[in-house]
């Protein structure tokens, strides 16, 4: 099990340890799920996805910023993700895509058990120029870890109903996203995402639009 994902079972842990400890509210769970669903919108597809990964970033306070918040995410460092989404897209269901369930099984997909790549340096040249990149991609787990201490100390329900459904909410859609999204071979539309998230379920769209603007 790789340190990713062992953050991963470690949350899914917090939030039945919340449940059973803490109790179950319907309105409360309600209220969680979409306000992790939103979290998930704007850190996941607006800030990880397109800000980092498809090359809007620039070295500045506002990407310290928006760092800080994908630190709670557990999706790996900014880099890391930049770094496997580009060489996805450049590379799209053959033996070089990181995390191709036509190459490599949706399990491995599904579970971050992905395709080892050696990545160019070529691929991450924006990332590459920031030593505060590569120190947060270097100490992100650290990073991640110390985070949820610091609000475990204030209080245990800040991890338990804030940032582990957070994290398991975009684990699971972003996993479905790459496994649904490719289980034909190549991109498509995975209309059966729409209810849970809108805002990635046109993947193949997305595909599509990259090849017609040359990204």
């Amino acid at each position: 099990m790789s340190k990713n994902q062992f953050l991963i079972l470690a949350h899914h842990i917090f939030l039945v340890l919340g449940v059973f400890f803490y109790g179950f509210n319907l309105w409360y769970a309600a209220g969680i799920f979409l306000a992790s669903m939103m979290w998930a919108k704007f850190v996941g597809s607006d800030v990880m996805h397109f800000y980092f990964a498809h090359g809007r970033y620039k070295d500045s306070i506002k990407s310290y910023f928006y760092t800080l918040l994908t630190l709670c995410t557990a999706l790996g460092s900014p880099l890391s993700f930049s770094a496997s989404h580009r060489q996805h897209h450049a590379h799209t269901d053959t033996e070089l895509d990181p995390h191709s369930p036509g190459v490599i099984g949706w399990r491995r997909v599904y579970f971050l058990n992905w395709k080892p790549q050696k990545i160019s340096p070529s691929i991450i040249k924006d990332f590459v120029k920031s030593n505060f990149q590569k120190w947060v991609h270097k100490y992100w787990i650290q990073l991640h870890i110390v985070i949820v201490s610091l609000l475990a100390l204030i209080d245990l329900r800040l991890v338990c109903f804030m940032i582990s459904p957070f994290v398991v909410y975009t684990f699971h859609t972003a996993s479905l996203v790459n496994t649904l999204s490719h289980r034909d071979g190549e991109p498509r539309n995975a209309t059966e995402l729409r209810l849970i998230n809108w805002w990635g379920w046109n993947h193949g769209d997305h595909h599509d639009y990259d090849k017609a603007v040359g990204k």
